[in-house]
């Protein structure tokens, strides 16, 4: 599988140009994909026509839709959907997607706003609803309730690679074909994991303006080139997002309700670059190095770095976040206002011009298109900070506790800024069969990370899904501090392969494999080996053991790589290889009545990645 050669390198020699990459991706589709692979049920399409719509109630009254629109304000908001009614009066502040959103569509039809946001329609919204049902539309109105348009403030969204994958369209959030990570210790610009918790906006870098205000400080406007005239600085640092692997939670006997549902491959690499946020609150009149010293305190009590993007929803409620202020003014915790990435201008969907780079912290904190920073003693009050990322126990669930806000111990959700040790295995492919012809030992690599800097001090690497173990080798060509490794490390393994499975390889027999990994990092946390002990309502700080399922056919020549994708270009699976619940790219495709999009980003129309 190629497995990178363990030698020192710097930055510049490992950083990957599009070229590379584009060269690398076009190897990468030398590896057979059998496009039929996977039963239909697999393949979500047992789905039948009735799917994601309301059951009959004729025992419910009937309402029609001017009675309904009459209910369309804060503490009585009624809603349709395919017939039904449903009064969400008090789920104004439990909506994942906030309020503002909720109200926007208050007293009309839900079909028009789901054709844009169908993660909607992976059946258990539906499903939930119910409970909240009041009664019917009149047969005749059903269709007319939702024949309205509903803008899509999408269209205008940048070109995606094809190898970073949808976990949602609107607003999107790809990942890239885990088996691309470890082709480059830097993850290429246009293979780095995308999170856009709304649309992307296209920002003229002279009109651009960051807004410096808050406790204890004078307000300052900065532009672009001001932060450039700056001393700058580049940290190459890992990033994840908080959600990676939130399918895995959403299985069989647990549902998820916020999105996106990440599958893997939310965690790539890069080289930043930009000024120090400590050199700009210099600036800004802030002694920042006697608060690093401990020998003053942060002026009027400061103790959180407020951020806003300039990334908004149709209401115009924006994004933003927090973090404490100790990391900002710490000299060694290189936080960044980032204008660069890999050495080149920050992408449209990576920030530009200008993001927030905090090493060692969860992506959510780490705002794109940053606008705004203020100095304050209470964290944002933003609904992405105080509701969405939030640790709770097992036995709390949306359904009981989390759709009425706040729930009763709020205390007991933390919110997430460091995250947990984390491995996963990127080859051999999920569910892929290799050739094994004269085989003896099965190699393969992936790639592992713990947050807050904590060093990763080993992995080890299992092919019977963890009951023997062997340490695999490291590969980190930089240099970072003690308790300051920002950076992933890759690792690879030449397993050989017991007795008995070589036996079974020359007898003409397949041999199935089950390859898992688990990392150690420099305080001693290890992944847990089930998702059980620590499984919450919102999907965060996933790091149970990744199985792969992978199958060895000796009638295949040794190398050769046969791939089975189960959903429709859609090639990383969660752990063990499949869906639990029936995907359709995270409900694009899984509604019969919304199989096509009129409204898709013009560049994303085109199917020729060259040509874009």
């Amino acid at each position: 599988f190629g497995l990178a050669a363990a030698t020192a390198a710097t930055a510049s020699d490992i950083h990957s140009t599009s070229m590379e990459a584009a060269a690398k991706a076009k190897a990468a589709e030398a590896i057979k994909i059998d496009p039929n692979c996977g039963t239909p049920k697999e393949r979500g399409e047992h789905l039948q026509p009735e799917f994601n719509h309301p059951p009959p109630r004729p025992d419910l009254p009937t309402f029609s839709m001017e009675e309904v629109s009459e209910h369309s304000e804060e503490g009585d908001m009624w809603y349709t959907f395919r017939g039904g009614v449903y009064d969400l009066s008090f789920f104004l502040n439990g909506h994942p997607g906030g309020a503002p959103r909720l109200m926007m569509a208050a007293g009309q039809d839900l079909e028009p706003y789901w054709e844009v946001y169908r993660q909607h329609f992976r059946g258990h919204v539906i499903d939930w609803m119910e409970k909240y049902r009041i009664g019917n539309l009149p047969q005749e109105e059903v269709k007319k309730a939702a024949d309205f348009d509903f803008g899509d403030m999408f269209e205008d969204d940048p070109v995606r690679h094809p190898d970073l994958l949808a976990a949602q369209l609107k607003p999107f959030n790809g990942e890239p074909r885990i088996d691309l990570l470890t082709d480059d210790y830097i993850t290429p610009n246009e293979l780095f994991y995308t999170r856009c918790h709304l649309a992307v906006p296209d920002i003229c870098p002279e009109e651009y303006r960051l807004i410096i205000s808050g406790k204890g400080i004078k307000k300052r406007k900065f532009k672009l080139e001001d932060l450039k005239k700056m001393p700058k600085h580049e940290v190459i640092t890992t990033l994840q997002c908080a959600g990676n692997r939130r399918e895995d939670l959403h299985d069989r006997n647990h549902k998820i309700f916020i999105s996106p549902h990440w599958v893997i491959g939310a965690m790539s690499t890069a080289k930043w670059g930009g000024v120090k946020l400590r050199d700009v609150l210099k600036e800004c009149g802030i002694d920042v190095d006697s608060i690093a010293l401990g020998e003053t305190e942060f002026p009027r009590g400061v103790k959180h770095i407020q951020l806003e993007g300039y990334d908004q929803d149709e209401t115009g409620y924006t994004y933003g976040g927090s973090f404490p202020v100790e990391k900002a003014v710490d000299p060694l915790g290189e936080v960044i206002l980032a204008y660069e990435m890999n050495g080149d201008d920050l992408p449209r969907d990576h920030g530009f011009p200008v993001r927030m780079i905090i090493p060692g912290h969860v992506g959510a904190r780490q705002v794109k298109w940053l606008h705004k920073i203020r100095l304050s003693n209470e964290p944002s009050k933003k609904s992405y900070q105080c509701k969405s990322y939030l640790g709770f126990a097992p036995n709390i669930t949306f359904e009981k506790d989390l759709a009425e806000w706040p729930p009763k111990r709020l205390d007991q959700g933390p919110i997430i800024h460091e995250q947990p040790v984390t491995s996963f295995v990127c080859n051999p492919p999920q569910n892929a069969t290799v050739g094994a012809k004269d085989m003896k030992e099965v190699s393969f690599k992936g790639v592992a990370w713990s947050g807050g800097g904590r060093k990763i001090e080993r992995v080890d690497v299992s092919i019977d899904g963890g009951k023997n173990w062997i340490a695999a080798e490291l590969f980190k060509p930089i240099d970072q501090r003690y308790n300051h490794h920002w950076a992933w490390t890759q690792f690879h393994q030449t397993v050989p392969l017991p007795k008995e499975m070589q036996e079974k390889l020359q007898r003409g027999e397949k041999v199935e494999l089950d390859i898992v990994s688990k990392a150690l990092d420099s305080a001693f946390n290890v992944q847990p080996e089930r998702m059980d002990p620590y499984w919450n309502p919102r999907g965060i700080a996933i790091n149970h053991w990744y199985h792969v399922k992978t199958e060895l056919d000796p009638s295949l020549n040794k190398g050769e790589i046969k791939r089975h994708v189960l959903e429709k270009n859609f090639p990383n699976t969660p752990s063990g290889g499949k869906f639990e619940r029936a995907w359709g790219m995270a409900g694009w495709y899984l509604d019969p009545e919304h199989q096509n999009d009129p409204k898709m980003a013009k560049g994303m129309q085109k199917t020729n990645w060259k040509e874009v």
